[in-house]
């Protein structure tokens, strides 16, 4: 998957993310929305990983860094996974980056 695809499914709304990350939203780390915007203005997938679990559309994790929606570097991990109704995002982890 491209950057540009992945951006496309986060758009669309077409996303889940794991408990974790709803942990995080729930204890005020961070909200949805800093998940959308830090998919949205990445300019690059910084990093590719295989997904050890074999579940993502071409079994690989993608790790990319954006800005949440104050601005702040931030860094997500997810993969693009599929069910009945077709592909979606789902964010394994996020968290405030140290730097772009």
């Amino acid at each position: 998957m491209t950057l540009e695809e992945i951006q496309r499914l986060v758009a669309q709304g077409r996303y889940q993310y794991s408990r974790k990350v709803r942990d995080f939203i729930e204890e005020g780390f961070f909200d949805v929305e800093d998940l959308v915007h830090s998919i949205l203005s990445a300019t690059e997938v910084h990093k590719k990983e295989r997904d050890e679990l074999r579940q993502a559309v071409h079994e690989m994790k993608y790790v990319i860094l954006g800005k949440d929606t104050h601005g702040q570097p931030f860094y997500t991990a997810g993969k693009v996974l599929q069910n009945p109704k077709g592909y979606f995002y789902f964010y394994i982890t996020a968290h405030q980056a140290d730097e772009i």
